[in-house]
């Protein structure tokens, strides 16, 4: 028999053996009622009582006879199926149920039923043949080995065990807490990495746009520069013409005032367009250098973020020059740029008094 058995008593099979047992007993007292046979009525009354608790609390009996269940359970319930009321084999069957009764007994944080009680006291009343071994071992030595048994149990030894377990258990506490600690050190160490990383990608967006607004800019002062060059050209161009006309004509020709005064206009006229492509590029020149200080002050922008977050709260405007370099808007100087038409007014009053 497996000590380590949980259930046995309360097993289907032993449990119909147990009532057909009962109800073979409670025959046998019926039989005997009127016989002067005081030690057979009393084996078979000890035998009744003990399997009428034993099949009523089969549970408890599993858990608090376990070293005569695993000793003799095999043997007793072979005894209990082969049971033939002879008073050789009650008295058999008695040593055995003894056993079991003293175990609960001992096993029992409370007092057991007065019933039991009351049979257990008349033990010691009758003098047992073959089986007075069993009977003065349940009675003595099976105390000893009882509480042996229970003493040494696999649980009760672990229990002993139990302040190393409490220290070791202690000690990966400790190293779980430490563990947890440094994990969150490092996610802590993540999460301002991460948002590092995300300020960054704003302003490396923010440098893009300054990157896509300087290319337009630099293709336009390309144009630009390009248009100056031509409106140098065209300006040259007529008073060269003239000048070497002058040179190869005949020398008493009477000026020509009109063509003169023409060559004039017409290099005022371009001398204006000049000076208004000539603004508008030293405009260009003027957005590109600040797009460039917008750029270069973006490259270390995470630095004065951090360096915003720490600075002392007596300081707020410290920083307000930063911010309105980077963030302020694109001057153009359209103030200087003069209009297309400006001066038209006044270049038409010439040209009427040149007709008068």
């Amino acid at each position: 028999m497996d000590s380590s058995t949980n259930s046995y008593f309360a097993t289907e099979f032993n449990q119909q053996a147990l009532s057909n047992m009962m109800h073979k007993v409670h025959g046998g007292l019926d039989a005997i009622r009127d016989s002067d046979n005081d030690k057979y009525k009393f084996l078979l009354e000890f035998i009744g009582i003990t399997l009428f608790y034993i099949q009523n609390n089969p549970s408890s009996f599993d858990e608090r006879c376990i070293m005569n269940i695993a000793s003799i359970g095999d043997r007793f319930m072979d005894q209990v199926k082969s049971f033939d009321l002879g008073e050789d084999s009650a008295e058999q069957l008695f040593a055995y149920c003894y056993r079991f009764v003293i175990e609960y007994q001992i096993s029992t944080p409370n007092s057991i039923s007065s019933e039991l009680l009351a049979v257990l006291s008349r033990v010691s009343d009758f003098e047992y043949g073959a089986y007075a071994g069993q009977v003065r071992y349940a009675g003595h030595q099976m105390l000893i080995n009882v509480v042996q048994h229970y003493l040494y149990h696999p649980s009760l030894a672990s229990l002993k065990d139990l302040p190393e377990v409490i220290q070791r258990s202690e000690t990966e506490r400790e190293n779980a807490e430490k563990s947890i600690l440094d994990r969150e050190t490092r996610v802590n160490a993540l999460a301002e990495k991460l948002e590092t990383y995300e300020t960054a990608f704003n302003f490396v967006g923010l440098y893009s746009g300054f990157k896509s607004l300087k290319i337009t800019k630099v293709s336009e002062r390309r144009w630009n520069f390009f248009f100056l060059l031509v409106l140098g050209a065209l300006l040259l161009f007529p008073v060269v013409v003239k000048f070497y006309s002058l040179i190869n004509a005949p020398a008493k020709l009477e000026p020509d005032l009109i063509g003169l005064t023409a060559l004039a206009g017409l290099e005022l006229l371009l001398l204006y367009f000049f000076r208004v492509a000539l603004q508008n590029f030293r405009s260009i020149k003027a957005q590109l250098l600040q797009i460039d200080l917008r750029m270069t002050l973006c490259q270390f922008v995470q630095s004065y973020a951090e360096y915003s977050k720490g600075a002392p709260e007596g300081s707020k405007g410290l920083l307000e020059r930063f911010e309105q370099v980077v963030f302020s808007g694109i001057v153009n100087d359209e103030s200087a740029i003069p209009s297309t038409f400006d001066g038209l007014d006044k270049l038409a009053e010439l040209v009427g008094k040149i007709r008068k």
